[in-house]
């Protein structure tokens, strides 16, 4: 990244611009919708699900609705802010690492807490991605990968 992560992105990324507010804050929404009653029980501090309930006086399917209307929100707010950066002070390149953030929130919690029992579903995703890789054209066939170190192919 050397001359790509000027000082101008820097101080651009130090004023917590609204596209790094609108990632952290899709994954840490994600985060409390899936794994909220578990984190309960654990004694954890509290999730955005119960301060919404509190503050509001709804139920937790009502507080659930309202937090997913307002993460949608955030993903708009993300894309838009893509779009706006000024990409001679910050290049896509540096923008890509806020987008995928928020992506990978989506598949780590979009049907249960992947990253807390990460033994079930997404152990099996991780290994046929870069264990098991999917191979397109005849020729790649014919190639044979060997296995480096942990997971780490070399043609």
């Amino acid at each position: 990244m050397g001359k790509v992560a000027t000082k101008d992105a820097f101080d651009w990324i130090a004023t917590e611009p609204p596209i790094l507010v609108a990632s952290s804050l899709i994954m840490r929404l994600l985060n409390d919708l899936s794994s909220h009653e578990e984190e309960q029980k654990r004694g954890d501090a509290a999730s955005s699900i119960e301060c919404y309930m509190k503050e509001y006086g709804v139920t937790k399917e009502e507080a659930h609705t309202k937090i997913r209307n307002i993460i949608q929100n955030y993903w708009k707010d993300l894309n838009e802010e893509y779009f706006k950066v000024d990409v001679t002070i910050v290049p896509r390149v540096l923008l890509m690492p806020i987008i995928n953030l928020a992506r990978v929130a989506e598949f780590l919690y979009k049907d249960e807490d992947a990253y807390t029992f990460s033994k079930n579903n997404l152990k099996d995703v991780i290994s046929a991605m870069v264990i098991d890789p999917i191979i397109s054209t005849d020729d790649n066939k014919k190639k044979k990968n060997r296995l480096f170190g942990d997971g780490v192919f070399v043609q």
